[in-house]
């Protein structure tokens, strides 16, 4: 289990009062590796995907794996049986099977909650004498815990003396007033200090904990970040690191506004005060300021000049009314006896003077066009839809919101589109698309185009991208290889993967980039303008207010 720094990096104490920190002591390009995380304190999948996730690897479970359960507890399940006996040999499964096959037995489910389940991981690995475990949760030498920051919110303070008692009890411990401190002080030292390796597409969580990452300190600036491929965290720069800097990530989505940043924060007990927080500063003027602007002359958003001196109103937006949307938005939930449809349509009305102002990469815009994206793909009328939309996202939002190319999130949205392009061309083929779709001029500019191009380059962006912000092994990397396989062995296209070829080896190659401008580029950007007005037709008053 790791506790020392990567090569090229030191711990150092911070310079501006934040305790230990990590420095690069070389170097680091945007988009490089700083360091791998990958034999952590703690790594476990949540409650729920406890049958469906290697307990060990954190592997999900897909149609090429099965997983198979733990012979004792009959409630752990590994990819294959390596990972199984690793488990074991670690000690964590070891100390933790009976404890799981008591509670099947005596309540009848099959997990914990995440955090009871990892403290009571942490407390049988400490009986057990740990020497790892013993020196990270040490209490006077550890991992910071702000136990009494904890302690003064009463309500969350309950709620942990709750899980402490559960997993001394579930654990099978002496039921002491020591043994109960000590749990309290590890959930404080977890929730301080761990990682939710939350995963949007699989729609898993889970706890990520080694004890040199957690002092890597936060920024709503931070010019590095973490990405998660199964039990292994890469730290890589966001931008330019240069020797000495402290290198930061951001504990939260820093392009949210700065009261709902805020908000995330109090779970870490300090008040950001970079550059975005101290000035309140929006994703426009963030991005315009980026040091990465300049990376995206190979994307799908190549107009530098567009991402510096964005064209938007703010005259009619204030930074309090962004952050009431945002709050109003999110206090809207399907509970409310709505459908998906009723959701998505009172969020997109809480948006129309964001949309009004053109500021459409300010949230919860973005998050909005998407939700009703994913939508559109679960209905064969309206799957068509979700192409412009997710060109839009890729063109006028996310470059904005997160100007560095190869940031995993960005990546995954580039292959929404590839994947789209692809479908839809598959529908264009057989002659079903007209009757799939019945919008004129969305029919019209994918007839026109060559969506075998468009789809290609944009792989060709993922790979390039997919390769510096995540794992060769990432599953979105081999899903477009996989597809762009496909493309290459088509007949009769040499010639325009030749330029595509050309257009991703050096984009400042005259015919590559030619073609690139006209066969994707230009067809993109049309899609994309017909998005403001689908959402209005689909889930307003059938008005368009906004135009590129």
């Amino acid at each position: 289990m790791s506790s020392s720094p990567p090569p090229d990096t030191s711990i150092v104490q911070s310079t501006t009062g934040r305790g230990r920190c990590l420095q690069a002591t070389c170097r680091f390009p945007a988009g490089s590796l700083i360091g791998i995380f990958n034999n952590p304190l703690l790594a476990l999948p949540d409650g729920p995907s406890m049958r469906t996730t290697c307990n060990y690897c954190l592997r999900v479970e897909n149609v090429h794996i099965t997983m198979k359960a733990c012979t004792g507890c009959k409630a752990a399940v590994y990819c294959n049986a390596a990972c199984q006996r690793a488990h074991w040999k670690s000690g964590v499964h070891k100390a933790e099977c009976k404890m799981i096959s008591r509670i099947r037995e005596t309540t009848g489910k099959e997990w914990l909650p995440t955090p009871v389940r990892a403290v009571a991981q942490v407390l049988m690995l400490l009986q057990a004498g740990d020497p790892t475990m013993t020196k990270a949760f040490s209490s006077t030498e550890g991992l910071e815990g702000n136990v009494e920051d904890f302690k003064r919110n009463k309500e969350v303070w309950a709620d942990y003396e709750l899980q402490a008692m559960a997993a001394v009890v579930y654990g099978g411990l002496l039921q002491s007033e020591e043994m109960l401190h000590k749990a309290k002080e590890i959930l404080c030292k977890i929730q301080t200090n761990a990682f939710n390796r939350l995963d949007a597409d699989t729609g898993t969580a889970g706890i990520f904990l080694d004890s040199v990452l957690a002092m890597v300190n936060h920024s709503c600036v931070p010019n590095a970040f973490v990405g998660f491929d199964k039990r292994t965290a890469m730290l890589r720069a966001e931008r330019d690191i240069e020797v000495g800097e402290e290198i930061e990530i951001s504990y939260c989505d820093y392009t949210t506004p700065r009261a709902a940043r805020r908000e995330t924060l109090k779970l870490y007990h300090f008040q950001c005060n970079c550059l975005r927080c101290r000035d309140d500063l929006d994703v426009y003027q963030v991005c315009a300021i980026s040091p990465n602007i300049g990376l995206n002359k190979f994307s799908l958003q190549p107009n530098l000049s567009k991402l510096r001196n964005p064209q938007i109103d703010r005259s009619g937006v204030s930074s309090t009314d962004v952050e009431i949307i945002y709050r109003q938005w999110h206090l809207l939930s399907r509970q409310d006896n709505m459908d998906a449809m009723q959701l998505a349509r009172q969020r997109w009305s809480l948006c129309k003077p964001l949309v009004e102002a053109k500021m459409f990469a300010v949230e919860p815009v973005p998050t909005s066009i998407l939700d009703f994206a994913i939508l559109c793909q679960s209905d064969p009328n309206k799957i068509a839809y979700a192409l412009p939309l997710a060109c839009f996202l890729s063109t006028e939002c996310e470059p904005v919101k997160l100007v560095a190319p190869f940031l995993p999130w960005r990546v995954k949205g580039l292959m929404m589109v590839a994947k789209l392009l692809s479908h839809l061309g598959e529908l264009r083929a057989t002659g079903e698309l007209e009757r799939a779709c019945s919008h004129k001029a969305l029919v019209d500019i994918l007839t026109k185009s060559d969506q075998v191009s468009m789809c290609e380059a944009v792989l060709r962006l993922v790979i390039h991208y997919g390769s510096m912000g995540a794992s060769d092994d990432w599953d979105v990397l081999r899903e477009a290889r996989d597809i762009l396989g496909e493309i290459e062995s088509l007949q009769g296209r040499e010639k325009e993967s030749y330029f595509l070829r050309t257009w991703a080896n050096d984009i400042q190659d005259p015919e590559g980039s030619a073609f690139f401008e006209n066969a994707v580029l230009r067809p993109i950007d049309d899609l994309a303008t017909l998005t403001i007005g689908i959402m209005d037709s689909e889930l307003g008053d059938g008005r368009s207010l906004a135009r590129r």
